[in-house]
Formats: structure tokens, sequence, C-alpha cells
């Protein structure tokens, strides 16, 4: 279920009403098909996953081919989650929360198609796991420098979202347990002897997206040449580091967050000084904040964990406003309280999770992103403006599921 609050003024009560957003239902939220398995030879390995509550191009989620003949060196080729922040990484299945965080939903980079290296070294103390590839880096939307590359897609050039174009992405993970493994899972799933054993590692990751893209309230775009290649594009870094600690039951995972975008013109529309006297943003950086701490009362039975998660969304001035009120997201802040009792292990759980999710927000400039709740994102009123007020956006959620897998 999901009540929302706001916004409008606030000295209008009927302008902060949103009732008509608040709702209960039941949702089958994922239904996969996988197959996992050799070629030929045990080093020949491969991975497809269809999505069941997909459909048409998005049906594939994971299509990918594995040569492994050794440990340390390891070549992919295909479609795969892109190496990047560990909790999107994490499978849905084995999460602490019902779902991923807020903060995974603005900086996570989706799957990608392409070539990457991967591998481990130092055994069963992994002192460095690898990957490094490019993928075709996909623009997810005119309003969203991220890729996004699951759909299956024809090979003529095209720009905009989901475009095939000329440029690559390359992305870069590494990771270090240097007490032993730490297991791909959001919890410190091992029984209680096991678990006396202090676990934890360390990850950085990386990857740089460059596209073109046509927002004319973020760059007046002009007309395209006959290629139909928009004359503005952006160029966008990020950066995360992570850290998991595994002790007894107890889990904390934490992610940092960071990304730069810079926005360009070319052809004619190159030097045509658009973002002088505060008339456009020259650059946008955000930033982003996720702990977990979960602690296992009865070992692989009955957990609990709480979340908090904050997003720092970078705001600017527009048409030589004078203040920054504009943006193409709202900060916001999550807090949250989950429950689980495994009757199976991760393949038969149920989960109860309540959480919280305030945005501040921005006057949003042009079409926006939906934010991570579901909501479509609300512009900033403008007498909250003239009086200096903050504007919010409040959704609360209870969720409760049932995961079943075999």
């Amino acid at each position: 279920g999901q009540d929302v609050e706001g916004p409008g003024d606030p000295n209008n009560v009927a302008g902060r009403s949103t009732n008509g957003k608040d709702f209960w239902n039941f949702r089958i939220r994922r239904l996969k098909l996988s197959w996992t398995g050799n070629i030929f030879e045990k080093e020949y390995k491969y991975e497809v996953v269809l999505l069941g509550h997909e459909g048409g191009n998005d049906i594939i989620e994971v299509a990918r081919f594995q040569w492994a003949k050794w440990a340390e060196f390891n070549v992919n080729v295909g479609q795969a989650k892109v190496p990047y922040n560990y909790q999107q990484l994490v499978s849905s299945g084995r999460q602490q929360f019902v779902d991923r965080s807020t903060v995974d939903a603005v900086f996570n980079q989706s799957f990608g198609k392409g070539l990457w290296f991967s591998g481990v070294i130092g055994g069963d103390t992994p002192w460095i796991k690898y990957w490094a590839g490019v993928f075709n880096g996909r623009l997810r939307a005119e309003n969203d420098f991220r890729n996004n590359d699951r759909a299956i897609v024809s090979d003529a050039f095209s720009t905009g979202p989901g475009a095939v174009d000329a440029e690559l992405m390359p992305a870069l993970r590494l990771e270090t347990h240097p007490l032993g493994n730490v297991a791909d899972d959001m919890t410190d799933f091992r029984d209680r002897e096991a678990s006396k054993k202090i676990l934890f590692s360390v990850g950085v990751a990386m990857n740089w997206f460059i596209s073109r893209f046509s927002n004319t309230a973020l760059r007046p775009t002009g007309a395209s040449p006959g290629s139909g290649r928009s004359r503005t594009g952006q160029d966008t870094i990020s950066l995360t580091v992570d850290g998991h600690f595994r002790f007894y039951g107890l889990s904390v995972n934490i992610e940092w967050h960071h990304r730069h975008t810079e926005f360009h013109n070319f052809g004619p529309l190159e030097g045509n000084g658009i973002t002088r006297n505060r008339n456009r943003p020259g650059d946008l950086t955000d930033n982003g904040f996720l702990i977990e701490i979960g602690f296992f009362i009865l070992p692989k039975q009955l957990d609990v964990g709480v979340r908090f998660a904050m997003v720092d969304s970078d705001e600017f001035w527009l048409n030589g406003s004078e203040n920054k009120p504009n943006g193409i997201r709202p900060d916001s802040t999550e807090v949250g309280l989950v429950v689980g009792y495994y009757l199976a292990g991760h393949s038969l759980k149920i989960q109860a999770d309540f959480t919280y999710v305030t945005y501040q927000l921005v006057v949003n400039a042009g079409t926006v992103p939906s934010l991570p709740t579901g909501s479509s994102a609300p512009s900033r009123s403008a007498s909250s403006i003239a009086n200096d007020n903050s504007d919010y956006l409040n959704v609360w959620q209870l969720r409760i599921q049932l995961q079943w897998i075999f």
C-alpha cells in the first residue's frame, strides 16, 4: 500500500491533498525464468534470464556467454548488469528489503550489451575481484543521463533514448575481500558458527557515459542535420564507493555515489554562450548515500533491518533567474524498517517493510523522470518560492512480499 501527501501551497490544504494517489493493491513484482549451464566444456558457460512480467522488446534481461578457463581471467560477451553499484548487482532475490533503495533507483546503470573481462585473484580470500569492459551506453531518457540498454533494438542509426550511436561506455569495478569472500547477498546468511568469522569487503566503480540528447529545457537544440543527430550532448562520469561488513548475523552495507554531467553544444551551436547570464546550466552534480543494517535474530530464519538513504540532486538557474529553484530531480530522504521470515532460505521467504520517503521539490525543468516510488514528480509551487518555503511530497509505503524461487 502507498499513501502520498503534498505538495502545494503550504497555506492551502486543498492544494496539499493528494488522496487520489493513495492505493492498496496486489502485484506480481517479478516473474523470471532463468537458465544457466555449460556448452561442450565447463569453461564455456551461459546464462539466460527472461522476464515474464515484461514483454515485447524488454523480455530479455540477461543473455550472456562466458569463457572461464581460469578464475583469474574470464571473457564475457552479451547482455548483463553493468558492473557498477553493489545493491544493483546483488540479485533482487537476495535483498534485505522488499525492493532496492531510492538511491539505487537514481544511480544504477541498469543492463548493458558489450564485452567485458572479469576475474578473482586470491582464491578463497579474494584480494581482488574485477570487472572491466565496454558497453553500448544507451541514453535512458532525455532528462536522465544514465545507461539503459536492456531492450532489443535495431541496428539502424538513431538519436535520443535507446539510440544506436558512435559512442561506447567504459565501465570498471574493483572489490577486495581481505578476510574471505563476502557473498553477493545483502544479509549475513550464514549459520551461527560460520558467522562468528568477521568478513568485510570494499568496492569502487566508475563509468563514463557520452551521448547526444535533445531537451530544450536544458539546451536549445536548433534544427538537426540530415542524420537526425542532435547538436547537444552530455558527458557523465559516475563514481561509487561501497563497504560491507558481516559478523554473527549482523550485516552492514554502505554506498556513496557521485555523478557529474557536463553539457556540450556542437556544430552551429558551438560557442553560442548559452550558459551566460544564468540562461542555462553548464553542468549538474548529484550525490547519494545509502546505509542498510540488518541482523538475523534466528540464523537463516528471522531477520530485521533498517535503511537510511539520501539523494542530493543539483539545482540550477534558468532564463536569467537569480536563484536556483530548477532541477530535473528533487532531493530525497528515505528511512525504512523490515522484518523477514525465511522458510527455505531466499528461495522461500516472506518480507514486510515500511518505508517513508520525503522529496524536497524543485521547479521542474521541462519533463522530469518519475520518482523512484512510482509517482510523477510535482513541480515546486510558485508561492513556496515567493515565501522562501520548502515544498515537499511525502510517500509512505507498507509492502508485504512472498518470494518463491524454484
